[in-house]
């Protein structure tokens, strides 16, 4: 049978949930307290680490661990627009990677080496999945700049990236794509329009998708 432990109770919405690579730790974000704010809870026991969220931040969500487990790579509006920052487990040592004036989101590290961060960012019209260094350079556009890309997924090689998409659909009509990175032009569809697919998550055999 499969276990099942709730980690809130905190009668909010809570979601964009990421596991700590020695499955120690769940980061995630909520809106129990107005705006969405990021959590950081132990999981085994169950309890709230305290995640510091700057002051004056309307938004403050979609964490992703750095494959060490300690940091968390996240959206703030804390500096205006919406960009893309590190931090501790605490939420100290904080630390801008992205300056766009426009809203980057999502980001997601490379499992295997640490040194990429996959994210989606509307810099260049609609939202499009993106990849640039951790500290910021280097960026690269990976979709064709068609539709709408969201929901980047690392297989655990760090070689592929699945997402969703709406390439060659109607507005918010979804679907899974993967792709390898190094070769983004050469992009893989495998649902075909039934209804809307989003959140791709890799299983960690590398075999295997989830989806919503």
């Amino acid at each position: 049978p499969i276990y099942q432990k709730q980690i809130t109770h905190f009668n909010a919405i809570s979601d964009f949930p990421s596991v700590s690579p020695d499955g120690s730790k769940i980061a995630f974000t909520s809106w129990v307290r107005g705006n969405p704010g990021i959590f950081v809870f132990s999981v085994d026991p169950v309890r709230d680490l305290r995640f510091y969220n700057q002051r004056g931040a309307s938004v403050t969500a979609t964490p992703s661990f750095t494959p060490d487990g300690k940091q968390i790579v996240f959206m703030s509006s804390s500096a205006g627009c919406c960009r893309i920052f590190e931090a501790n487990l605490d939420g100290t040592n904080l630390r801008s990677v992205t300056a766009s004036n426009s809203i980057d989101a999502e980001p997601k590290l490379n499992p295997k080496t640490g040194a990429q961060i996959a994210f989606v960012s509307g810099r260049s019209g609609p939202q499009q999945v993106y990849l640039m260094n951790t500290d910021g350079t280097d960026v690269e556009r990976l979709t064709d700049g068609t539709g709408e890309a969201s929901n980047p997924s690392w297989h655990p090689d760090g070689q592929f990236l699945a997402f969703s998409w709406t390439r060659g659909y109607m507005a918010g009509a979804f679907n899974i794509f993967y792709l390898d990175v190094a070769r983004p032009q050469n992009y893989k569809q495998l649902t075909q329009g039934k209804g809307k697919n989003e959140n791709p998550s890799w299983a960690p055999d590398g075999k295997h998708l989830v989806f919503m």
